[in-house]
């Protein structure tokens, strides 16, 4: 169950965008979320046993919308930036990272359906700046 303080600052955090929706141009902040895609099947895939996933997409998705993509490098790795007014969800649980690129694509013994999906995890607090960092909560394969 959540914490009081936790409630208490994703009700901060709504308040405010109920104010600052009155302004075309105001913006919370921004929301950063990095991470290492596994190319491997099971549930909350140990990125550490796990090869990496090379040139796999990474979207994140809130309330079903696509609000922002990377592309992971040679090592599996992705960063992605998007506006916290439009990943506002990410902070109540609404938002999680996919990866529909087909696993067939790391490795051929693989499935060629299904995707990779994470929650996302990280502090409540906000950084310098205005910047929200979250990470991977843990991969998890999601066959179709």
């Amino acid at each position: 169950m959540a914490s009081k303080a936790a409630l208490l600052a994703v009700a901060v955090i709504a308040a405010a965008a109920c104010v600052l929706a009155g302004t075309a141009e105001a913006k919370l902040g921004r929301l950063i979320v990095s991470g290492v895609v596994p190319c491997s099947t099971g549930s909350l895939i140990d990125i550490a046993t796990s090869p990496a996933f090379p040139n796999a997409e990474v979207e994140l998705r809130c309330a079903g919308k696509v609000v922002a993509g990377a592309t992971t490098n040679t090592n599996g790795s992705f960063t992605m930036e998007a506006d916290l007014t439009s990943a506002l969800a990410a902070f109540i649980g609404g938002c999680s990272l996919v990866v529909d690129t087909p696993l067939i694509k790391c490795d051929a013994q693989l499935p060629p359906a299904g995707r990779l999906v994470s929650y996302l995890q990280g502090p409540l607090t906000r950084l310098l700046g205005g910047i929200f960092h979250l990470l991977p909560a843990g991969f998890s394969f999601h066959g179709r």
